[in-house]
C-alpha cells in the first residue's frame, strides 16, 4: 500500500448509536484526503489521550460515503469501552485505510456471506459496495449470535436478497450456530451457487471450511486478530499459509485481512 493510500487523520464523531446491549454504531466524519476503502480494510484508532491503552485498536469499515466512515464497536474491554463512551463532537485520531487485500466478486455471480458477531461488518460493506456497482446476482447473509438481544443483522436487512439468522439459545431464527444453519440451508437447496465470503471467530470459519460444498467457486475470509502496529511491521499478527514450498507467513494487517480459506494452515493457526 502506498503512502497516498493511507494516512493519519483527526476525525469528528458525528453520531454514536447503541444498537445492542454491548455494541455501538459510530459515524465519523470522513477526512478530505481519506480515499474510498475496499471491503475488508480497516482503520486503526487511538483510544485515549495518554498511554493507557497504549496500542491502537483496529476496526473494520462497515460503510464509507462522501462525508462519513461507519464503524461498529462491541464493548469487550477497556479500550472498546472508552471508544464507545465518546460523545458527538469528540475528535478521534485514526490511521487508514489499512489492509493489503480485500473482498472481490466477479460480475454477475451470487454471493453468500457468513458472519458471526462483529464479523458482519466487512460483509455489509461488501454487499453495499457491490450493489452500487451492480456486481452481484443474489446476495444471502447468514448471521449468527448467542441470543436475539445481540443480533446486529437488523442494521442491514435491506442490503441483501435474503437474510438468515441463527441464535444459539433459539430465541430467534434457526436454533443453533451459524455453521449448522449453513449446512441445513445447503442441504435443502436454499442457497444459490456462487462465491462464499466469511468473517467471524476462528472456530466458525474453520467449521465452515470443513462443511463447504463444491457448489461454491471459492471461499474468502476476512481474519480477525489482535494487531499492534496495523501495517505489518511488527509481525505480531501473522497467519501461516500453505504453498508449494511449504509454509509461508503473512501478516493479517499488512497482507490481509482477506485470504482464501483453503490456503490457511488451520492446524498451525487459530489454536
Amino acid at each position: 500500500m502506498t503512502d497516498l493510500m493511507k494516512g493519519s487523520y483527526e476525525t469528528e464523531l458525528v453520531l454514536s448509536e447503541k444498537v445492542s446491549p454491548s455494541s455501538f454504531l459510530l459515524t465519523l466524519s470522513k477526512p478530505d484526503r481519506f480515499i474510498d476503502a475496499m471491503p475488508g480494510q480497516f482503520v486503526s484508532i487511538k483510544i485515549g489521550s495518554g498511554t493507557s491503552p497504549l496500542l491502537r485498536r483496529p476496526y473494520s469499515i462497515m460503510d464509507i460515503t462522501k462525508n462519513s466512515i461507519v464503524l461498529l464497536v462491541r464493548v469487550v474491554g477497556k479500550g472498546s469501552a472508552l471508544l464507545a463512551s465518546r460523545r458527538k463532537g469528540d475528535l478521534i485520531e485514526i490511521i487508514g485505510p489499512l489492509g493489503g487485500s480485500h473482498f472481490e466478486l466477479k460480475n454477475g455471480l451470487n454471493a453468500v456471506f457468513v458472519a458471526g458477531g462483529t464479523g458482519l461488518v466487512p460483509l455489509v460493506f461488501a454487499a453495499r459496495k457491490w450493489t452500487k456497482e451492480k456486481k452481484p446476482g443474489e446476495t444471502h447473509l447468514l448471521y449468527g449470535a448467542a441470543g436475539s438481544d445481540e443480533i446486529l443483522a437488523d442494521l442491514c436487512m435491506g442490503d441483501f436478497t435474503e437474510v438468515h439468522i441463527a441464535t444459539i439459545d433459539g430465541s430467534r431464527g434457526f436454533n443453533g450456530n451459524v455453521v449448522e444453519m449453513f449446512q441445513d440451508l445447503s442441504e435443502r437447496g436454499v442457497l444459490p451457487e456462487g462465491e462464499l465470503f466469511s468473517c467471524g471467530p476462528v472456530g466458525m470459519v474453520k467449521a465452515l471450511l470443513d462443511s463447504n460444498p463444491a457448489s461454491f467457486a471459492d471461499h474468502h475470509t476476512s481474519l480477525e486478530a489482535v494487531m499492534a502496529c496495523g501495517v505489518g511491521a511488527c509481525r505480531g499478527c501473522v497467519v501461516p499459509l500453505k504453498s508449494k514450498n511449504g509454509i509461508k507467513y503473512r501478516s493479517i494487517c499488512g497482507d490481509g485481512t482477506v485470504f482464501r480459506a483453503k490456503d490457511i494452515d488451520w492446524k498451525r493457526w487459530g489454536k
